[in-house]
């Protein structure tokens, strides 16, 4: 249960209090003044502390205040008499959680204790999932070293860390790239690096929604603006107040609900459907595509100064394809992040696997990739991933080839297999004329059209690194 301090001079109460709560399994202390109380919580650390106002020495309102100085993060709940409410009020300004009025009613305040402890178990669970969302949503979950995704990491440090996103204008920003590039996880990086990390993120993808659902999921309603309209209902714009909206998917936005953003974004005001009085709103307005917005302008489907108002930040997330060695990376997190959430034994990827990642085009991205290695990892039976548990696509063209060498030897050369780095061919090659010149380093040398030199200098640089081969 809970850990309960009692901090009251009335011996008598204070021991009823005691006895109730203990016989619902609380561990209950007291203390008869507020001096001997804030020394109590400095040592035990109470959940929960019941609080005389009226105490003798220093009074209830500054051990509030001094419990607030220390630290503690226990919920404070006054007791006051019937005509002191007034005291109860401001202690409430001072941010206790509840009050009670004596003579006190035992099981009032069980209930009340019930009250306060729910009250602190949402506001846990709260604040773990949370803590949980900032750093899956940290600039560090952007992974990739490669220049492109560098550029986009330098540019959000750079304007996160100017006072442009916490003013009352902040300037909205554009995120445009390929489907799967990871937009939605670049959007909510800017809101958690940023100066609104503390306030609501609140996510809408525009083609998630009919389109005459679209507005009042933004600006809300009114009661009666509509056959189910049942009561009033805070709309996305609302919800996000001093934090980020993200309108994912915009390129598709109805064409009258255009308009209204655009004045949204011009006055940071809204009207709820069916409502008569705007509302005053501070939040960042961050929107994302995949769709070309300038083609959207000329067929007509998307307005011109709506699209130059989003612009005024743009991100381009850059196609997997364009990011050379960001595979590796991305294939090892991906690896270990589905290994670890099925908990299963699956190390990483064999050569010939990682290769058939390099030689796959990914249309879909960083999500494509990662939907793959999910599966992979869950059909896998061995510590590492083969190119059979990706289920890709071979490459397009001939991806084997066989060279034939004197002497029944032959080469195979499998690209997507990963088994046709030019090196191994070449020695094989250069084996195989030594071979056939029974060893005579000088008439290999003419059969391949080069020097002597260059016959030793490439058997022993290969043979160096990777050992005599047989």
């Amino acid at each position: 249960m809970a850990r309960i301090l009692i901090i009251e001079d009335e011996a008598m109460l204070a021991r009823n209090m005691r006895e109730s709560l203990a016989l619902t399994g609380h561990d209950v202390s007291c203390a008869g003044s507020g001096e001997a109380g804030l020394d109590e919580a400095e040592r035990h650390a109470p959940d929960v502390v019941l609080l005389d106002l009226r105490l003798p020495g220093i009074d209830g309102l500054d051990v509030v205040r001094e419990l607030q100085r220390r630290g503690s993060s226990a919920s404070v709940v006054v007791m006051t008499a019937y005509g002191n409410v007034d005291s109860a009020v401001e202690a409430i300004r001072c941010g206790v959680s509840d009050y009670l009025t004596k003579p006190l009613d035992l099981r009032e305040l069980d209930l009340v204790i019930d009250r306060v402890l729910q009250h602190r178990r949402l506001a846990a669970n709260l604040e773990y999932f949370r803590s949980r969302e900032q750093q899956s949503a940290s600039l560090d979950s952007l992974i990739g070293e490669s220049p492109p995704m560098q550029a986009v990491k330098q540019f959000i440090r750079r304007i996160v860390a100017t006072p442009a996103l916490s003013s009352e204008m902040a300037p909205p920003m554009l995120l445009t790239g390929e489907t799967g590039t990871g937009k939605d996880l670049v959007a909510r990086a800017v809101h958690y690096a940023g100066p609104r990390r503390d306030a609501p993120f609140v996510h809408l993808n525009c083609t998630a929604l009919p389109e005459h659902l679209v507005e009042a999921e933004l600006f809300g309603h009114v009661k009666g603006a509509f056959t189910d309209a049942r009561g009033d209902k805070r709309g996305l714009f609302e919800v996000a107040d001093g934090g980020t909206i993200f309108l994912d998917e915009i390129g598709h936005m109805p064409a009258a609900l255009q308009a209204k953003l655009l004045g949204v974004i011009e006055h940071r005001r809204i009207r709820p459907v069916g409502g008569t009085v705007e509302r005053k709103i501070d939040i960042h307005i961050i929107a994302a595509t995949n769709r070309n917005l300038v083609e959207a302008i000329e067929s007509g489907a998307f307005r011109d100064d709506l699209y130059h108002r989003l612009r005024v930040l743009t991100i381009h997330l850059p196609a997997l394809s364009a990011r050379g060695g960001d595979i590796d990376l991305l294939a090892e997190h991906f690896v270990r992040l589905y290994a670890g959430r099925f908990g299963l034994s699956v190390a990483g990827l064999a050569p010939a696997a990682l290769a058939r990642l390099h030689a796959h085009d990914w249309p879909g991205n960083v999500r494509e990739l990662s939907h793959t290695l999910e599966s992979a990892v869950l059909i896998t039976d061995g510590p590492q991933i083969q190119p059979e548990h990706l289920n890709l696509e071979p490459p397009a063209g001939e991806t084997r080839m066989s060279i034939e060498l004197t002497g029944d030897q032959v080469i195979e050369l499998d690209f997507a297999g990963g088994n046709a780095r030019l090196e191994d061919v070449e020695y094989r090659i250069i084996r195989a004329a030594l071979d056939y010149a029974k060893h005579n380093v000088s008439r290999a040398a003419r059969l391949l059209g080069i020097s002597r030199d260059a016959v030793r200098y490439r058997l022993e640089k290969y043979e160096k690194e990777h050992g005599p081969q047989d």
